[in-house]
């Protein structure tokens, strides 16, 4: 709206309410005073003429201009003068039969995989040492898997036709082969540990025996009766032959000289006991059957 205009307003407006203000008279207390004309327009032409001093107050902060980020060069490979060396390759254990005996049955407790690749690795290093280990372990396989794992084995070394279950073929096999065969260092030591584990009084017989024994140890089997199971027949009272009346002609004997003493051992007496401890000729002796 025009400044002129305004003014003219305002004054009609004024001069009505002093009119007004004048028909209710008699009032002692003198009417406020109105802004002048000259006042209402400076107020109304404020904004075109006067300016306004900004309160004091915190000043401004300026703006800490924020570096711009400088890209990393990029990194220059260093040049190798060398080939890099490859990771050294594992060397492989030398095979030992003695190591591959304990490999292959360390005890009743076994690991059938363990087993099992021991048996491979005999096979690959055709190891006939391990006959003997072969078949005194083949009775005491878990399973008819496990004991044909063996017998397969052992086809390979010897090239017999045999099965897992024909352990008696087999041992008859190797008493006449056993001049050609010689197991592993330490057979007596991992024999004793294996009968000591059904009972531990096996290592009372085996343990001296790798050192006394006059009989290949391969030979010496578990009958399946702990020590003592079966009474052996110790000390036996004896007839002359002509008073042995209660045998027959054609009865076997074990027969026995030391130092001219001679003793017979009727096989009827013997097979109840399977084993005889006796001394002939001032001489401890044991005889089994």
């Amino acid at each position: 709206m025009p400044s002129n205009l305004l003014y003219i307003h305002l004054i009609l407006v004024v001069g009505l309410s002093a009119v007004a203000l004048g028909c209710f008279g008699g009032s002692s207390v003198p009417p406020t005073p109105e802004p002048t004309p000259a006042q209402v327009s400076a107020r109304a032409d404020m904004s075109a003429k006067t300016t306004i001093a900004a309160p004091t107050s915190t000043p401004t902060p300026t703006s800490t201009p924020v570096p711009e980020a400088t890209r990393a060069p990029d990194a220059t490979p260093t040049s190798v003068d060398k080939e890099a060396t490859p990771s050294p390759v594992p060397t492989a254990v030398p095979y030992e039969s003695e190591a591959a005996m304990y490999d292959m049955f360390p005890g009743f407790t076994m690991s059938m995989q363990q087993t099992l690749e021991a048996l491979e690795r005999i096979k690959q290093n055709d190891d006939s040492s391990m006959i003997p280990v072969l078949i005194e372990v083949m009775r005491f396989m878990p399973t008819r898997s496990s004991r044909d794992s063996v017998a397969d084995t052992l086809r390979a070394l010897t090239g017999q036709p045999y099965e897992g279950n024909d352990w008696d073929k087999w041992m008859d096999w190797m008493g006449a082969n056993l001049d050609d065969i010689e197991p592993p260092e330490g057979y007596p030591d991992w024999k004793a540990r294996l009968y000591s584990a059904i009972d531990e009084r096996f290592a009372f017989f085996l343990r001296p025996a790798r050192d006394t024994s006059r009989i290949r140890l391969e030979e010496v089997v578990w009958g399946g009766v702990r020590p003592d199971g079966i009474p052996d027949l110790r000390r036996p009272s004896f007839l002359e032959a002509s008073e042995a009346d209660y045998m027959d002609p054609d009865d076997r004997v074990f027969g026995l000289e030391i130092n001219g003493d001679v003793r017979a051992y009727p096989l009827r007496v013997v097979n109840a006991h399977e084993m005889v401890n006796d001394s002939v000729g001032g001489e401890p002796i044991s005889l089994m059957w």
